[in-house]
């Protein structure tokens, strides 16, 4: 009689899912109305610098239009009150997050492996943009109309009454897909360094328009995902 072998099929594995310390840190990082492990505390003392000898560098007046676009940039949390159009709206997100190199597929911002996982989804209190959240197609240069979203509700993740009433609000999400296939435990720091080089493109664009913008970080994400259940989301910004 023929002994019975071990079935090649796997049974079970041993692969820890390397998304466990992400989703752990995210969810226990994020604010709630009522009960919230995040406690904002008021800053009681400046940071403190210990100077030591060194090189004393030339400070310069700036000059170019980039430098004096450096040079001004501030997080304005008051709508300027300029009208805002479509192609300004279409110049801010194809300089700021758009390709800029089609034919190798590159983006106007570093990105971890060239992976991209960033999406932007936005939200337009302008004429004609009433009630639909769109998102960002940046390989079309496209606002995708996501979901339909009466009464702004994703607009109401803005913990702050003043900055909801910024008529351009912009959600800085990912799936984590793309990052945790490659990166694993890693992909939590490289999304938000990615996020970081998006929003500064989109703040300094603005300031080049002459548009008032800044960035927020305290939001209700399950506001958020009442409309896009799909996405985590780490970073606002508003734009007006």
């Amino acid at each position: 009689m023929k002994p019975k072998t071990l079935s090649t099929e796997v049974i079970w594995t041993t692969e820890v899912d390397r998304s466990i310390l992400r989703k752990f840190f995210h969810n226990n990082s994020i604010s709630k109305r009522y009960l919230t492990s995040v406690q904002i505390k008021k800053v009681l003392k400046n940071k403190q610098w210990e100077n030591k000898t060194g090189i004393n560098l030339r400070i310069y007046e700036p000059k170019t239009s980039l430098e004096k676009i450096l040079y001004s940039r501030r997080s304005r949390r008051k709508i300027n009150g300029k009208k805002i159009t479509i192609n300004e709206i279409s110049k801010l997100l194809q300089f700021s997050v758009g390709i800029t190199d089609k034919e190798n597929g590159y983006f106007a911002y570093p990105s971890p492996g060239a992976l991209y996982p960033c999406t932007l989804f936005l939200s337009l209190d302008l004429p004609g943009f009433n009630n639909v959240l769109y998102r960002y197609n940046p390989y079309q240069h496209k606002l995708e109309e996501y979901c339909y979203d009466s009464g702004q509700v994703a607009g109401n993740s803005i913990i702050d009454d003043e900055l909801r009433k910024f008529p351009i609000k912009i959600f800085f999400t990912s799936d984590f897909q793309l990052l945790e296939d490659k990166y694993g435990e890693l992909s939590y720091r490289l999304l938000n360094q990615e996020i970081g080089h998006i929003a500064q493109n989109l703040l300094l664009y603005a300031e080049s328009l002459g548009i008032n913008a800044t960035c927020i970080g305290g939001f209700y994400e399950y506001e958020f995902q009442k409309k896009v259940p799909e996405y985590d989301l780490l970073y606002v910004m508003v734009v007006g």
